[in-house]
């Protein structure tokens, strides 16, 4: 009862919920077909990515600030973790294959869409699989698609970052593969969805305004042999970012 008192009371979220679905499947279909007829592609991953990304992003009310990121095609892309609003906008600007969860490959549409976008699952407790990781990721940067993943393992309502995990850098500082250090920040910290508040209610809530405002920071490219000197220039450069995001907002 309380979900249906929240569809009712947000029409606007449940359209944009709905479109969600509706063009994360034509996509997909889409995709699919093209996937059997040419194969994969860096051109379908971008396709798919920023397609997906772009048009979510403007049913949403998504309206993004930002600098331009390096011309760099091969790198490690790490932001820091609001929500579910980080992946439609790193696919729509920055089209790379993302690090997921393996459990994820059990929801709607994952099947098919992680062969168009490269997405690259993980088992954290298995040796082998972040082994794999590694080398998956070599793979898909030599391929010149970049990959993104969140070093704070967890989304954060901020205002600036959590501990980061340590596995992600030592795999960019083994591979010797620069990381570009993403900061995002939300002018209203409630779009930030973290700790145990259910997707629908987070998603009807915040999503019946008309817009949403965001502003994204890129930063300066990072190569370090260490990967704990490569953590905290990392962590120091967002959170430089997200407090001048912050003082910018004020």
């Amino acid at each position: 009862m309380k979900t249906a008192r929240i569809i009712l009371l947000s029409p606007m979220a449940f359209f944009r919920l709905l479109f969600i679905l509706v063009v994360s499947a034509s996509v997909v279909f889409i995709g699919w077909i093209w996937l059997k007829m040419f194969g994969f592609s860096r051109k379908l991953q971008n396709w798919s990515m920023r397609t997906w990304g772009k048009s979510i992003l403007f049913v949403c009310g998504i309206k993004i600030k930002r600098n331009q990121i390096p011309e760099n095609s091969h790198f490690i892309l790490m932001p820091n973790h609001r929500g579910y609003l980080d992946i439609f906008i790193v696919a729509a600007l920055t089209p790379a294959a993302f690090i997921a969860k393996a459990e994820i490959k059990r929801w709607p549409f994952m099947k098919i869409g992680a062969r168009l976008t490269n997405t690259i699952f993980v088992s954290r407790n298995e040796l082998q699989s972040l082994i794999a990781t590694m080398n998956k990721i070599k793979v898909s940067v030599n391929k010149g698609i970049p990959v993104a993943l969140f070093p704070e393992g967890t989304s954060f309502k901020g205002p600036l970052t959590k501990p980061f995990k340590n596995g992600s850098f030592k795999i960019a500082a083994d591979s010797g593969i620069p990381v570009i250090p993403m900061a995002i920040h939300f002018v209203d910290e409630n779009d930030a969805w973290v700790d145990d508040d259910t997707f629908v209610g987070h998603f009807f809530r915040q999503m019946g305004k008309p817009v949403t405002r965001v502003t994204i920071r890129y930063g300066k490219p990072l190569t370090k042999s260490d990967y704990k000197i490569l953590q905290q220039n990392t962590r120091a450069q967002i959170d430089t970012m997200l407090q001048e995001n912050i003082s910018g907002a004020g």
